[in-house]
């Protein structure tokens, strides 16, 4: 039986196949790296024109649970911002609704920076900490952190990946919903839960219209994209207006996570890494892979979770494991106050109505992925051991940095 190896937190897991299955690699393209980031993001902040001598600026930086390095940034930008004439600088962890991030975890992902700028991890949860600037179509308010009414305008920097929420991460999602309140970040999740359990690798789509609209009202003026490679090394890095600089930045990550793959697999064996601090976060697995399943097949997501299912949206243990007509009625009536933990948890119950997941995690309980409506195992191998019977010669697929991926399904050959 040939072994395989996955990614598995900081370390490595392994597991064995038997050897007349043919099984299919899912993982991201090798690409060149920059040779140097620092030259080429000198280059592209000249794109920043609308900066001003004496304005006060905010810069919005996405957390730990980001593969962006804004350690090798930030120093580059703040250099830049003071040769312009700014000098006051507040930068601003686009949290969305994760937990803030500790002091060490704070040094290592703003690096040296951090003595030079006042930092700000918002309350999503805290309406006095918020400032309204405008309406949402639906009629529901637009509320981002006040620090945003405190300077002239803000700078995004970010990461981007395909995304099921959005299509893509990065560009405006740096203020939805990484700066925004709690009822703007559930509408926004509400709106793409309802309209289709997944919207990845969808570049233009009414989620994304709606993070274009928020962070305009919130005076998002420039942004500074960048994608990664499955390793975490940056590949293309570009400055400027927020849509142009998305729009770019979308090619390169296409280049590297959009790979070919069969369709209608039996069996998926994935991956959580790099998002794997937690299940809100190790659930980006799932779509994926729901691409490329046939109807009835099984997920194993093996995941460490060292923080659990979900921190900051403990409800999703008892959601997620109800029908998503239950969960729409429990939303209506009132009865359910999280929206965003609401709407993750329909979007997995319509997956785990097409497909099997199984979950092998140290980080998850089994009565935890039970009470979610999935399978649960403590080890991998005996968890593929076991799954393997319930089918005669399956095909297989091993997805790497499963979170990432944007399959484009061929034919099964």
């Amino acid at each position: 039986m040939p072994d395989f190896q996955l990614p598995y937190g900081n370390s490595k897991i392994d597991f064995s196949l038997p050897d007349d299955l043919r099984v299919h690699y899912i993982e991201p393209r090798e690409v060149e790296p920059i040779k140097e980031l620092k030259r080429e993001l000198q280059s592209s902040l000249n794109n920043l024109k609308f900066l001003r001598p004496g304005a006060r600026v905010a810069v919005i930086a996405d957390d730990i649970t980001r593969p962006t390095p804004t350690h090798l940034i930030l120093p580059t930008l703040l250099d830049f911002l003071e040769g312009v004439g700014i000098r006051e600088v507040t930068l601003i962890a686009a949290l969305g609704t994760h937990r803030p991030m500790t002091q060490s975890e704070l040094e290592r992902k703003y690096g040296e920076a951090l003595g030079r700028v006042n930092l700000i991890q918002p309350d999503f949860r805290d309406p006095e900490k918020q400032v309204r600037v405008g309406t949402m179509p639906s009629g529901a308010p637009i509320e981002v952190t006040k620090e945003l009414s405190k300077v002239d305008f803000s700078i995004g920097i970010g990461c981007v990946t395909p995304h099921h929420v959005s299509g893509f991460s990065g560009g405006s999602k740096i203020v939805l919903p990484g700066v925004s309140g709690e009822r703007t970040v559930g509408e926004m999740h509400m709106l793409s839960a309802r309209l289709r359990r997944s919207f990845l690798g969808i570049e233009e789509n009414e989620v994304r219209d709606l993070m274009d609209l928020v962070a305009e009202k919130a005076g998002l003026r420039g942004l500074i994209d960048l994608v990664v490679d499955g390793i975490g090394r940056p590949t293309w890095i570009g400055a400027g207006g927020v849509k142009e600089v998305f729009k770019e930045a979308v090619k390169e990550s296409r280049r590297i996570y959009e790979v070919e793959s069969p369709g209608n697999l039996d069996i998926v064996i994935a991956s959580s890494y790099p998002a794997d601090i937690e299940f809100w976060q190790a659930h980006k697995s799932l779509y994926p892979a729901d691409m490329v399943l046939r109807d009835g097949g099984t997920l194993i997501l093996v995941t460490p979770c060292p923080e659990g299912v979900a921190r900051t949206h403990p409800e999703v243990i008892e959601l997620a494991g109800l029908s998503p007509e239950e969960i729409e009625r429990r939303v209506r009536s009132g009865l359910v106050k999280d929206l965003i933990g609401a709407a993750n948890s329909m979007v997995w119950s319509k997956i785990r109505s097409r497909i099997r997941v199984v979950i092998v995690s140290e980080g998850i309980r089994e009565d935890e992925a039970r009470s979610m409506g999935f399978e649960w195992y403590g080890e991998l191998q005996e968890a593929i051991d076991k799954e393997l019977r319930r089918f005669d010669k399956p095909r297989i697929g091993v997805m790497k940095n499963a979170p990432e991926l944007l399959p484009r399904v061929q034919d099964m050959v």
